[in-house]
């Protein structure tokens, strides 16, 4: 096994460790993707941000992998410490795997993922609370629906 499929074995295990002793050993060894679409979805987009911590740190790249990770994990509510806190220990295991690397430079990259992290992160749970927010407005009937999805600023007509 390369160091790179060992850091990311071990990744994979700590970052599944947010649902517990019953579902993250499963998360972990069933590959199917229908079958477990959490599991997949890490697995995929973990092996491409460790490519990026490893290699070029392509902006977008991170952000395009971070997005479906922090997306998934915004929706089952977890709290913003066990939905970004899987980048975090990405630290130890790069530190027991390639103490030849400087601490550093893989600290600093490791920071630079975390900011990537929180920021989807913040992005996600803006999105869903529009999405409440509008489906609630949705419950209400047409009218409030219609107030707030005008301009700010914009008078309610005659007509309404």
């Amino acid at each position: 096994m390369t160091a790179s499929a060992a850091i990311l074995e071990q990744w994979l295990a700590r970052a599944v460790g947010v649902y517990g002793d019953k579902v993250a050993p499963l998360a972990v060894a069933e590959r199917d993707p229908f079958r477990n679409p959490v599991g997949h979805t890490l697995r995929t987009h973990l092996s491409l941000l460790l490519h990026e911590l490893l290699g070029d740190m392509d902006p977008a790249a991170i952000d395009a992998s971070m997005e479906q990770i922090i997306a998934v994990r915004t929706i089952q509510d977890l709290s913003v410490e066990q939905a970004v806190g899987f980048v975090h220990e990405l630290r130890g295991v790069l530190r027991h795997e390639l103490p030849q690397r400087a601490a550093a430079e893989l600290d600093a990259r490791v920071d630079r993922l975390a900011l990537a992290a929180f920021a989807q992160f913040l992005k996600c749970r803006e999105r869903l609370a529009e999405l409440r927010l509008n489906e609630h407005l949705r419950a209400l009937g047409p009218v409030p629906f219609r107030l707030r999805s005008r301009p700010p600023g914009a008078c309610a007509s005659a007509g309404d």
